[in-house]
């Protein structure tokens, strides 16, 4: 700054430049720009220097036109302008909006222009009008899932009871006109066998907000019993705590259900005889090192087990249910299926066929958003009902890739309901694939724990596939690593060798569990496998704190731990020196530094 100016000019200039405002001096006559701030000059994205001597429309600042010479009229009849917004265009291309004032100064000789970057706030303003776009909608799908659900739905008042609003599915279920209901409670129409089926409903919802899964009894008007199955939730409407509950009618499949819980129990049952069967082997084996190891895994296998028995116990229930309106499916499909010819009909059949054949694919959350919109546009163009919906479902079984491939099916099943019966199907075909798996992965953990606990010492070598027994441990260990362990297999070869394989197992259970502990099951294991003509080496790597100098060379000797008392015997590493060089007549060798310990096991393969 020129220090001659007087004390007020370099006020003003000092004033001007460092603003936290956008400020500019245009010359009015000419219309260059005579001086700009740094901050009026980065709404441009420009240096001071490719501003100065230019006119707005030398810049192309102004994306419209007409903003700029409805500017200039106002400052012509009035000599100002406040609080105008206006887009300008950036050096980059980009768009940033003003809030533009300005005022002839100087006797009509320039214009002084200043003015705010709002584009964050008008990027928020216009997300809050989409937001009130958004709950609308969800407002309107809310009241068209309520009054189309094929489930009874009512709204009621959290506090008194009383019907706010039901759909026709529930007029049907208990038989009363909605006109006859709305402003009764359910006490006042006696629908309740009991009135704990209601309290014990309330009073669930009330603990957790929800409840889901509870079954009642409940009377209709004509006095006959049905059984449901609800689901509630409490939430606001109307500015006051409703009670949404939704009723299933399970009357009919009730029986069946019952005849499948007590198969489950039983299976169950016998399942826990099996881990007490294993329990009991445990306690009479405690004092050798197998068994200690033993119960250390109990628990995660119960756990393992139980995963899936649990899946397979839920997707059983879904495909009885499933099966109680078989024949009303088998009339809707006869109804449906009439509506075409005999060609037509082939030709439908066999692209269900192929539907049914489709591998499941799963997408990302932003993936399944978008492939959601996609499919219900598509529908919406060919005016299919319920297009959220079948979107939906369709991008839930992992089947949207096939059903863009032939989307003239489309138009042979809209206005009919086969579109969701054979949705229905898939569902229930995926729910078979579900307890397909279940099943495959009970097994391999069986089989696992069964080989594990074998104690087959006997004097002579049976051919072992070495891999095998290395997945068994890995496998009885699933649950421990599954929250903090990254597990590489480097398996080059695939090696057999002459050995016992009980030994083997409690040689890899050893050192892959003494590696987890060392790094407190945060870490990564790594499993190398190699052979040769003659040998086959195991090494069992960890990025662990390492084993002190100190102690390396004891870490054989029997009775000698470095773990808690009661986390260990001393015993484990001894047993499998002995049993690698005694047993198999193999080497057993490690190296250690912090960050990286390694065992490296070589057996002869005859």
């Amino acid at each position: 700054m020129d220090s001659s100016l007087p004390i007020s000019d370099r006020i003003w200039h000092t004033s001007f430049s460092e603003s936290p405002i956008g400020m500019a001096i245009t010359d009015i006559q000419s219309g260059l720009y005579v001086e700009a701030n740094e901050v009026y000059c980065n709404w441009l994205g420009r240096k001071r220097e490719e501003v100065i001597g230019k006119t707005t429309i030398d810049l192309g600042i102004y994306s419209n036109l007409s903003d700029r010479e409805m500017i200039l009229s106002k400052l012509k009849s009035d000599g100002y302008l406040l609080n105008f917004e206006v887009p300008l265009v950036t050096k980059t291309g980009q768009t940033v909006t003003i809030l533009f004032s300005g005022k002839i100064v100087e006797n009509g000789k320039y214009l002084l222009s200043a003015g705010q970057n709002i584009t964050a706030f008008k990027e928020k303003e216009n997300l809050a009008i989409q937001l009130q776009k958004d709950l609308k909608i969800s407002k309107e799908l809310f009241e068209n899932v309520f009054r189309l659900n094929p489930a009874a739905v009512s709204l009621s008042n959290a506090e008194t009871g009383r019907y706010d609003d039901v759909n026709e599915a529930y007029c049907r279920l208990i038989g009363y006109d909605r006109e006859e209901i709305i402003g009764k409670t359910s006490h006042e129409l006696n629908i309740w066998i009991t009135k704990l089926d209601r309290a014990r409903l309330m009073a669930e919802v009330q603990k957790k907000g929800w409840s889901t899964g509870l079954e009642a009894s409940v009377r209709m008007k004509s006095g006959e019993i049905r059984h449901v199955v609800s689901g509630n939730t409490l939430l606001k409407h109307d500015g006051r705590i409703t009670l949404l509950a939704i009723l299933i009618d399970i009357t009919e499949s009730k029986q069946n259900k019952e005849a499948l819980e007590f198969a489950v129990k039983e299976r169950t049952k016998e399942l826990n005889r099996i881990l007490e069967d294993l329990q009991k082997t445990q306690d009479q084996l405690i004092l050798s090192e197998k068994m200690a190891t033993l119960g250390q895994l109990v628990a995660s296998v119960a756990h393992e087990i139980n995963n899936p028995l649990a899946a397979i116990s839920a997707f059983s229930e879904q495909l009885q249910n499933r099966m109680s309106d078989f024949g009303e499916r088998l009339l809707e499909i006869r109804t449906c299926m009439e509506k075409y010819s005999e060609e037509e009909a082939q030709d439908i059949i066999q692209w269900i066929s192929e539907l049914f054949r489709v591998k499941p694919k799963t997408y990302s959350f932003s993936e399944t958003r978008s492939i959601k919109k996609k499919l219900e546009a598509l529908f919406d163009s060919s005016n299919v009902e319920s297009a959220y919906d079948l979107a939906d479902r369709i991008v839930d079984l992992g089947v949207s890739d096939f059903i863009f491939e032939n989307t003239q099916y489309i138009e042979k099943l809209k206005n009919l309901p086969i579109l969701s019966i054979i949705l229905n199907e898939l569902s229930a075909l995926r729910n078979i694939e579900s307890i397909r798996l279940a099943v495959e992965r009970t097994s391999k953990i069986v089989y696992s724990l069964k080989n594990y606990g074998r104690m087959d010492r006997g004097s002579a070598k049976v051919s072992i596939n070495l891999i095998d027994t290395i997945e068994t441990v890995l496998t009885l260990y699933q649950n421990k690593m599954r929250s903090g362990i990254e597990c590489i297999r480097l398996y080059n070869a695939n090696p057999f060798i002459m050995g016992y394989p009980d030994e083997l197992i409690q040689i890899w259970t050893n050192l892959i569990y003494n590696a987890l502990q060392a790094m407190q099951f945060k870490g990564k294991l790594l499993i190398h496998v190699e052979e040769t003509e003659s040998n086959a080496e195991v090494s069992i790597q960890d990025n662990g704190p390492g084993i002190p100098i100190g102690i390396q060379k004891r870490i054989f000797e029997p009775f000698y731990s470095t773990k808690e008392k009661g986390e260990g015997t001393g015993l484990g590493l001894g047993i499998v020196k002995q049993s690698v060089e005694e047993r198999h007549k193999g080497q057993i060798r490690f190296s250690s530094e912090p960050g990286k310990t390694v065992f490296t096991v070589i057996l002869p393969k005859f």
